[in-house]
């Protein structure tokens, strides 16, 4: 009966430790996700990376556009990675990023992956288009479209993708919007552009070179991931708790 005891105790530790593993998903999105973008005008969009608790030799970014709507005109490695071997700018309408992390330091958190800015031809036709990333998530060991890689195990850990949906309108360059979840920024029309930064920060608001800064109100209480841990690991002593009494 001991014996019975003793090999639930190490099987219920097992399961604890491989719990970090099971909550790695990594995430790759576009920012801003939506907004309408006007003919003859420039925008640029993040590529944002979120490793979701993962360490990472590296990241490759496959993304999509419609080159009758929109063009793709450069793109700007981030500093998440220290190498960036293969940065692409299809005429066809494919964007391939890849960074890599070194030998001794993978990267693991979130930060962008890179900056891609866009122009609309004045003669795109206007309504909705897309950039949407290369991803299948059914087929893990594709090689081909966007992956992220665990360090050391070559196995991808991209769960999913936040794709972005846009306008091509007509109007002026200063009408154009955008609006980005988090850290946002709305631009709206006459020039005015309102950045919104989270977590207790503040609310910036630009109108004819006149700048209004206001404290951000209510600010989230905390971290959803440091919760999440301490409720872990807090559930988890106790339960170890109960096992050690019960072997005893």
């Amino acid at each position: 009966m001991k014996n019975i005891k003793i090999i639930t105790f190490i099987t219920f530790i097992t399961f604890i430790f491989m719990l970090p593993a099971i909550a790695s998903a990594a995430t790759l999105s576009l920012s801003p996700s939506t907004g309408t973008f006007n003919r003859g005008c420039t925008f640029s969009l993040a590529v944002n990376l979120n490793t979701q608790n993962a360490q990472t030799d590296g990241t490759d970014a496959i993304i999509i556009f419609d080159p009758t709507r929109v063009t793709g005109t450069n793109i700007t490695p981030g500093t998440i990675y220290p190498d960036y071997p293969g940065t692409n700018i299809d005429s066809t309408g494919k964007i391939t990023i890849s960074g890599l992390s070194s030998v001794s330091q993978p990267f693991s958190g979130t930060g962008t992956l890179a900056t891609i800015d866009f122009s609309v031809p004045v003669t795109a036709p206007v309504g909705a288009t897309a950039v949407t990333f290369d991803f299948n998530p059914a087929d893990p060991t594709k090689t081909t479209d966007s992956n992220v890689v665990e360090r050391n195990t070559v196995r991808d850990v991209l769960s999913s993708v936040t794709n972005g949906s846009y306008t091509i309108g007509s109007g002026s360059c200063t009408s154009q919007t955008q609006t980005t979840s988090g850290t946002g920024v709305t631009t709206g029309g006459g020039g005015t552009t309102t950045v919104v930064t989270g977590g207790g920060g503040t609310t910036t608001t630009t109108t004819g070179g006149t700048t209004t800064t206001q404290p951000k109100t209510l600010p989230p209480a905390g971290s959803e991931t440091l919760t999440f841990t301490i409720a872990i690991v807090g559930a988890t002593l106790t339960i170890l708790g109960i096992i050690g009494l019960a072997i005893l």
